[in-house]
This record gives C-alpha cells, sequence and structure tokens, in this order.
C-alpha cells in the first residue's frame, strides 16, 4: 500500500513539473531521501522525520498536507487507499466554486406574469395555537440552555491554552534555525555556574540533522538543524539525547569540543553529565515520579 501512496506523491510532483533536485532545493530535504518517498521507501528514518518530510513534500507540490498524513497513515496500517491522485488545492477551490455556480444556476426566479395569486386560507384557530405554543416551547429550550451554558462557564475554573498547529511549529523551527544564532546579544541571560551548556553544531553544507533533546530527565526539545547552524541549550545536572544523521554533528560542552562516535545518515542515542559523554543502548525518556 505504501507503493500506491508513493506513486501518488510522484504523479503530482511530476504533474507540476518539478524535478526530485528541484524538490530537493526547494524543501533542503536531503536529495536521498525524496529518492527513498518516491520509490516507497519510508523506513529511512523515524516516523516523526518523515511525516516531516511528507509535510513538506505535499506542500511543494500543493497537495493538503493534513489529507497527504491521513493517506500515510492508512497505507503503512495496510489499508488500501484512492487510485484517484490527491487533488491539489487549486483544483480543490476550483471545484468549490463551480458547485456554488452550480447552485446558484439551479434556483429560480419567480416571475410575474400579471396574475393575481390565489389568497391563502385563513389559518385555523386550532392551528394557530399549537403553533403558538411550539414557539413557546423552543423558546424555553433556548433559553434554558443559554442559562446552562453560563452557569457551566461561571464555575468552571479550567483555562485553555491554544496548542499551535504542527505546521505552524514546523515552520517557525525552519525561520528560527536559518540564521545562525548570535554570541553577542543585547540582552543578557543569567546562568547558574554550576548548569551545563550543550551546543550542537551542523558542520555539513548539505545534510540536514534531526535532534531530540531530555534536559535534566524532566523537559524534552525536538527540532531539525539545518546546514551550518548551531543550537545552544542549557541544563542543571545532564543531557540526554537523540541524533539523527549523527556524523554531520559536532558537540562542544562547556565550550570543549567532545568526541564521539557519530555517523553520517544514523540514528544514535547519547548521555551528557559533567563527566563527559557517554552512548546509550535505546532511546532516551523522561522520567515518571
Amino acid at each position: 500500500m505504501l507503493d500506491r501512496f508513493a506513486e501518488q506523491l510522484r504523479k503530482a510532483r511530476l504533474k507540476k513539473g518539478v524535478s526530485l533536485q528541484q524538490m530537493a532545493a526547494k524543501t533542503r530535504i536531503d536529495f536521498k531521501f525524496l529518492e527513498a518517498i518516491d520509490n516507497g521507501n519510508f523506513g529511512f528514518l523515524p516516523e516523526l522525520y518523515v511525516k516531516a518530510f511528507i509535510r513538506q513534500y505535499a506542500k511543494a507540490v500543493d497537495l493538503d498536507e493534513q489529507e497527504t498524513i491521513k493517506k500515510f497513515e492508512i497505507a503503512k496500517a495496510g489499508k488500501i487507499i484512492e487510485d484517484d491522485e490527491p487533488k491539489s488545492l487549486l483544483e480543490q477551490k476550483i471545484e468549490i466554486s463551480k458547485n456554488q455556480s452550480e447552485r446558484e444556476k439551479g434556483k429560480t426566479t419567480p416571475i410575474f406574469n400579471g396574475s393575481v395569486p390565489a389568497s391563502k386560507k385563513p389559518a385555523k384557530p386550532d392551528e394557530m395555537k399549537k403553533k403558538l405554543r411550539v414557539l413557546i416551547y423552543a423558546a424555553g429550550v433556548v433559553l434554558a440552555g443559554v442559562i446552562v451554558f453560563f452557569t457551566f462557564m461561571n464555575r468552571s475554573s479550567t483555562i485553555v491554552v491554544e496548542e499551535l498547529p504542527y505546521e505552524k511549529v514546523l515552520e517557525e523551527s525552519r525561520d528560527r534555525y536559518q540564521v545562525k544564532e548570535k554570541t553577542n546579544e543585547a540582552s543578557t541571560v543569567t546562568i547558574n555556574s554550576d548548569s551545563l551548556t550543550l551546543q550542537f553544531t551542523n558542520a555539513d553544507s548539505l545534510d540536514s540533522a534531526w535532534v531530540m533533546v531530555i534536559y535534566d530527565d524532566i523537559k524534552k526539545e525536538d527540532f531539525l538543524l539545518y546546514p551550518k547552524n548551531t543550537k545552544t541549550l542549557h541544563a542543571v545536572d545532564n543531557f540526554k539525547f537523540t541524533l539523527g544523521n549523527s556524523g554531520v554533528i559536532l558537540i562542544r560542552l562547556d565550550n570543549q569540543q567532545l568526541n564521539f562516535d557519530g555517523k553520517r545518515g544514523s540514528v544514535r542515542h547519547y548521555e551528557i553529565t559533567k563527566n563527559g559523554i557517554q552512548r546509550l543502548n535505546a532511546p532516551p525518556i523522561i522520567k515518571i515520579e
């Protein structure tokens, strides 16, 4: 099923007249990963990064990103997906406009022919009473609903925090790391002298790297590190992290270069404390007390 999903993506790309080289330049996804997607091979990285690449791929060829991710999940589960290639956003808008035009054409405009319309028979008193009772009942239901709603809202102490959509977070992360970090900032941040300062640098000029970090076993963050970009982090006691494409990363702890066995294209896990760096056999997780 993943082969059929990959074929739909490839058809959408070819329909837009975009080559894999152009797609790599437009999305900044490595050519070999785009080639793997075209061939239906989606096991080249953890699913988090694969989905991020599929969203960027769909966006580049004007496909609906959410719908494309749904089709990927259906195909991964082994279910049959539709054979028709996904419609672009422009095609969807044209189809909506066409349906609205057809509905407007279907409406008939009354034509005055000079004849006097037949007068309606006056409603019987019983029917008037029934209608009045229905209106009173409906008004009572609406009023009761309004009272219950405001009563519940006044008693509720829960604060609702709006969560940013994944696409917005990805776009903000891309904008944030397009420019290298500046060390001489106008504002200063007070850091405990006993804390650890960790710096990741992508030393490659083409490939991106993927980083997931757990600070002091309680806080988690993940991000894409683009070529020639740097990210600085702070913790009190330790860092535990996973590196995707670990061979392109340079690590400095408290401004001291660390040596580790990273390998290009490989996903590896490490822990850093004041004593140095050591490799982990499994992905790190947040401790639950």
